[in-house]
């Protein structure tokens, strides 16, 4: 049994989202620990770059360090031309210090803040520290001569600064303390005199990536939420009892039901191992198996480890849910239900559902929330006005509130927009980007001529201030690549192929909030703005849907290619034909059973009905010459169709082809798509494809043995065979394409052959061969490609890398896991000047040479299993940039006293090193760790110096059955958040262990009640005290 105990931190960060695949130990560390660094990244800096002033704003106390690091900071950072506001450099003699500060900082992307002894002497930094943290960007602290747990703490050089300032300015104080308790937590940068360059360096490279890397998403800045999770407190989040409670959330589109819900579900998640978050309920069951879907994401969710749960139908799945949900306590989000039959088909009863379920329903139809299911009902409703200023302010001026110049136009748009959260983000969001009153006003006059309080009219405002392709890309996505759930990778491509600026464009969209990005980087879209989007298409014509731009509804496609109306106007057409089991045959045996079902019978008519149809559509085969008059289609998506006719008749203005499971083994002669750029015929038996593609998706073609001849391909950038299981040779041609940058070959088994040469693709950035199990070499001239920046051969046969690998100096992921035969890396392999990372898990590599500490610009080494590595070589300690090292598994019998040079190091694993029997005294350099494993070693005893690791947060020992006691220094961590001593053999926590106030998570097995373990008892939430709560120790439930 494993015993908890939670510490209340004494300072309480900001709530995040938590992980549904984490187990509830592991959600409980996550959300606490990630509640420290709320305040270090909260919106994209390289998204507010686009249209601020200023890169960076740096915050330093001029008497301590602008003769000396700060000027050559400044200078490192202007030589890279990045915009620096310099106090000195970005004011004119004479101007006031507060207000033009205040805005260098609000027009800056992100903040630098040096703190150094003296920064808390003047009281101007800590009003510039408090501001740059109002703005919740990025800011990268650096600790100058100064201890990261003094800051967090206002300790040492800053006990009495705060104290004098404390006389003069009163409560002010109280907003600088908050403030340096945030800095203090982020995981920052050490200064050390004797390595001020490479700081320099490190401080320079991560603003450009910053700067450089494309907005993927803008956080969610909510408002209001705290004030509707408190009103939802008492009656469904603090409830101990096993009562089932089901809640309803009902409020008009865009009013927040859905931020509602998460934060709700983020509340409780930590409580329930089983949980399941299932959103836009209402556009997937519109999908042809729909419901069933949403059945099997449910029990997924909720039994990921049931083989024998299987669904095949919707009958299937009532019976299953129905079966299993009274097991157990679930957690259960329906987001956007629009029909009481896909409650009933989901939820059914609440007796459906285990005791002490927790459920939440989001619908803007009160009528959907039936009273056998739900028991709670709550309307969300407008914010209020003062929390809409809030909200508008932020995304229009990333203020909280506004100046005095901009608050009387703020409310009047405030009046008009409804005070719903949706049009205050969007609209708010295309202002920000329009400098000076007279643009506002503009808008405004634009606003007031709309319907009042209307969504959609205030959202239609946002979409005309678009250019031309903008709004093309928003309509491409809106109307066709939401329904594909298309990823943001593969929309680029597509959207290049049509020749517009696509990461432009997606990235002008994002700022917007028109676009956002989703889990596993997959484009979203609020139904709102997707419907608006949708309607604008509708609009083109209302009567005829052959006359529009886009077509996803499959009952508009059918009646345009059955009577073959389509026109020149058509650009874009969705339809998955996939297969459906035999209606015919399913009919009686389903409407019987849903005939014995008396909760149900609601659903008997809309089924009939359904079968009926599938039932005079028969088999779906496409006639080609349905297509002949869309001469300017462009995107095109036919999965699992029969095509019969000429293909010749498939418009010659294609750029974008989707058809999977393609039942062709050859493209017909008669086809010549002169303008297809993107081409996915991925689960096909395809075996001879196309020429002059930009993209080519053969994944998973089971037929294909040897990839196409490309040697007419002049424009190809990216080729996927990923899962092409019977391929055995690449044609030699591949060697040639030089305009091909990706080139994915993952777990292609049977894959024996590789072109020896490929001097050709000078322009390849990615090479992936990982799982190509028969694979036994690479070719030797791959030091060729000298724009390679990842290389994977995971799980390879291959026993040598060709010795020209050292010429690959953009080279920046080497990845060798589980090469079984890999017993010796090259000698030059120091030479990958340009190398971040470099995993060898599992491999059978039996020694990291010296060369290694030739890798200075490594950041992530792992040696995870690698049974024949005994030793880690000194160098190590050469390797500056490195920042996660990864040893777990592996026979190392000690670690390497320079490992302790290692400034930036972030995280050391040694889990499961069982003859790991010491560290070194020298672990105390290590200060910027922030988690050090060492689960499972032969460790008997901590070295003092671990007082040194000032920035750890967790500390992980779990079943280090030699350590029986901790040093007295560990109370010197203050920064620590986590400490795991389950299965060690400590007796009783050195008195010390009282002074870390920051501790909230303890996981131990016994101990004594000792004077420490009494003060740490009085920050103690104890759920439940256990059987044998006379050793002191406890559990949360």
């Amino acid at each position: 049994t494993e015993f908890y105990i939670a510490l209340e931190s004494l300072h309480t960060g900001t709530e995040l989202k938590s992980n549904p695949h984490l187990t509830t130990q592991q959600t409980k560390v996550e959300k606490k620990n990630q509640a420290a660094m709320s305040g270090s990244l909260t919106v994209s800096s390289s998204q507010a770059a686009l249209r601020l002033h200023w890169d960076v704003f740096l915050s330093f106390r001029g008497e301590d360090t602008r003769e000396s690091f700060t000027k050559d900071l400044y200078n490192s950072l202007k030589e890279q031309d990045i915009r620096v506001f310099l106090d000195n450099a970005g004011m004119t003699q004479g101007d006031e210090i507060a207000p033009t500060l205040v805005e260098a900082i609000q027009d800056s992307a992100l903040s630098i803040i040096i703190l150094s002894p003296r920064y808390t002497n003047s009281h101007w930094c800590l009003e510039e520290m408090e501001k740059i943290c109002e703005l919740r960007r990025l800011i990268l602290p650096v600790f100058y001569e100064v201890d990261p747990s003094d800051v967090r703490r206002q300790k040492g050089h800053f006990k009495q600064d705060f104290e004098n300032h404390s006389k003069r300015f009163g409560d002010k104080v109280v907003k600088w303390r908050e403030a340096m308790t945030k800095i203090g937590g982020i995981s920052g940068f050490v200064f050390d005199p004797s390595k001020q360059d490479h700081l320099i360096r490190r401080l320079v490279n991560r603003v450009l990536t910053e700067l450089r890397t494309t907005p993927v998403g803008i956080a969610t800045y909510t408002v209001g939420l705290d004030s509707r999770v408190e009103n939802l407190k008492k009656v469904f989040t603090d409830d101990k009892s096993n009562r089932i409670h089901v809640l309803g959330l009902y409020g008009m589109g865009g009013i927040g039901k859905t931020t509602l819900a998460t934060a709700l579900f983020n509340k409780l998640v930590g409580h329930f191992e089983s949980r399941s978050f299932i959103s836009n309920i209402k556009e997937i069951s519109k999908e042809d198996g729909g419901l069933v879907k949403l059945q099997k994401k449910l029990l997924g969710d909720l039994f990921p480890n049931r083989s024998d749960v299987i669904v095949k139908d919707i009958v299937d799945g009532i019976a299953v849910i129905k079966g299993l949900l009274r097991e157990k306590p679930v957690l259960v989000v329906l987001d956007d239900v629009d029909d009481v039959n896909q409650l009933n088909l989901l939820a059914g009863k609440r007796d459906w559902f285990g005791e002490g379920s927790r459920v939440i329903v989001t619908t803007r139809n009160r009528g959907v929330l039936v009273d056998h299911l739900v028991n709670q009902f709550y309307e969300v409703k407008e914010l209020g006005s003062l929390e809409a200023v809030k909200l508008f302010s932020y995304h229009a001026l990333r203020r909280e509130e506004p100046t005095a110049e901009y608050l009387d136009i703020t409310k009047k748009i405030i009046s008009i927009t409804g005070q719903l959260p949706l049009a205050l983000e969007v609209f708010g969001s295309a202002l920000f980007n329009e400098r000076g009153i007279k643009k506002w006003e503009d808008a405004l006059k634009k606003l007031q001529q709309i319907r009042p309080r209307h969504l959609q009219d205030v959202l239609r405002i946002s979409y005309d201030g678009l250019d031309y392709e903008e709004q093309y890309v928003f309509l491409d996505i809106a109307c066709l690549f939401i329904k594909m759930r298309m990823k943001r990778e593969e929309a680029i491509d597509v959207l290049k192929g049509c020749g517009f600026r696509a990461e432009t464009a997606i990235t002008v969209l994002t700022l917007k909030c028109l676009v956002k990005i989703g889990a596993d980087n997959e484009l979203w879209m609020h139904d709102q703005l997707r419907d608006m989007g949708r309607q604008i298409v509708i609009n083109e014509n209302l009567g005829d849907p052959g006359m529009r731009s886009r077509l996803w509804d499959r009952g508009d496609i059918m009646t345009v290619l059955k009577h073959k109306k389509g026109t020149r106007l058509v650009q874009g057409l969705i339809l998955d034909f996939e297969k459906k089991n035999d209606v015919r045959a399913q009919k009686s045996s389903w409407v019987t059973a849903l005939n014995s079902s008396s909760a149900i019978d609601c659903l008997i008519e809309i089924w009939k009905m359904f079968f009926q149809q599938r039932a005079e559509e028969g088999e779906l085969i496409l006639d080609t010459q349905a297509l002949k008059s869309m001469i300017n289609l462009r995107l095109l998506q036919i999965n699992h169709a029969n095509v019969k006719g000429k293909f010749k008749n498939f418009p010659a203005s294609l750029k974008w082809l989707q058809w999977k499971n393609c039942p062709l083994e050859n493209l017909p002669s008669d086809y010549a798509p002169h303008e297809l750029a993107v081409l996915d015929l991925s689960e096909s038996g395809i075996q001879q494809v196309a020429e002059n593609l930009m993209v080519m998706n053969l994944r998973h073609c089971y037929k294909l043995v040897a990839s196409p001849d490309l040697s007419s391909c002049k424009s190809l950038e990216k080729l996927d065979f990923e899962g092409c299981i019977r391929l055995t040779k690449i044609h030699e041609s591949l060697g040639n394409v030089r305009t091909l940058l990706q080139l994915n070959l993952n777990n292609c088994r049977d894959l024996v052959e590789f072109p020896s040469d490929v001097s050709g693709l000078r322009l390849l950035q990615n090479l992936i061969l990982s799982n190509c199990l028969n694979l036994k070499e690479l070719p030797q001239d791959i030091g060729s490609m000298n724009s390679l920046k990842e290389l994977v051969i995971d799980e390879t046969a291959i026993s040598m890398l060709p010795q020209s690998l050292y010429r690959l100096t953009k080279l920046e992921k080497l990845s060798l896991n589980g090469c079984k035969f890999m017993k010796r890396l090259p000698e030059r392999l120091g030479n990958l000047i340009s190398l971040k990372v470099l995993s060898l898990n599992h491999s059978a590599v039996e020694e990291l040479s010296g060369s290694v500490g030739s890798l200075s610009n490594l950041e992530e080494l792992s040696l995870m299993g690698c049974q024949s590595v005994t030793t880690i070589p000194e160098s190590i300690g050469n390797l500056q940039s490195l920042m996660k090292f990864s040893i777990n598994g592996s026979p190392i019998k000690e670690l390497p006293t320079a490992i302790g040079s290692l400034p930036y190091l972030k995280t050391l694993f040694a889990g499961g090193c069982h003859f790991l029997s010491k560290l070194p005294d020298s672990i105390g350099g290590l200060a910027s760790i922030s988690e050090l494993q060492l689960d499972g070693t032969s460790i008997s005893d901590l070295p003092e110096q671990i007082d040194g690791l000032k920035m750890i947060q967790k500390l992980h020992l779990r079943n280090c059955t030699s350590l029986r006691a901790l040093p007295e220094a560990i109370g010197m961590i203050l920064n620590l958040t986590t400490v795991d001593l389950f299965g060690c053999n400590i007796t009783e926590l050195p008195e010390s262990f009282g002074s870390l106030e920051n501790l909230e998570i303890l996981i131990l097995n016994e101990c004594k009640k000792s004077t420490s373990f009494q003060i740490l008892f009085r920050r103690v939430e104890v759920f439940m005290p256990l059987a044998n709560e006379k050793d002191g120790c406890y559990s949360i439930a």
